[in-house]
């Protein structure tokens, strides 16, 4: 085989691979049974960032008098999307381990520290929660991310660290 078609097998091989876990990772984002309650929903993963949605309903209000969104759930997404795209980071930095250790760092990964800022009153019919990377280390992974509503106005800011 030439060269330039085990390159091609390869970068088809990394692709599959990497589809394979976006998948992983959207499926157990989206099946897990609290997201599930609240309607929350990944839509994208990609090394750059990971979207979730979550449509407004009546048991996610905060202010029955201003029908807001809770800060709880606007909390839940953002801490979901930072950990979902420090998952991803943290598995690309651990390229070249054992398919078993990276399953054990992977399974331990949990938030350490997280802040949340509202900017505004959580008003609006659907809600999109974007988490990216700022660092990922040996061993903690540094995220922000954002809310915003379908007119694309800036609801929350976050910033969370993950140990992996």
């Amino acid at each position: 085989m030439a060269t330039a078609e085990l390159d091609a097998a390869a970068m088809q091989a990394k692709q599959e691979r990497m589809q394979a876990l976006q998948k992983q990772l959207m499926d157990g984002f989206n099946l897990t049974p609290f997201n599930q309650h609240i309607g929350a929903k990944i839509v994208s993963v990609t090394h750059e960032e990971v979207r979730a949605e979550i449509a407004m309903q009546p048991f996610l209000v905060g202010n029955m008098f201003k029908q807001i969104l809770h800060g709880g759930v606007i909390a839940t997404l953002l801490d979901n999307v930072g950990g979902v795209a420090a998952m991803t980071a943290a598995y690309a930095r651990l390229k070249g381990e054992p398919r078993e250790e990276k399953m054990r760092r992977m399974g331990q990964l949990g938030t350490i520290d997280m802040r949340i800022d509202y900017l505004r009153p959580g008003r609006g019919k659907q809600f999109t929660a974007i988490g990216r990377v700022v660092r990922v280390g040996s061993k903690i992974c540094a995220t922000q991310m954002e809310l915003r509503n379908e007119d694309d106005l800036l609801i929350a800011t976050g910033n969370a660290v993950f140990h992996f």
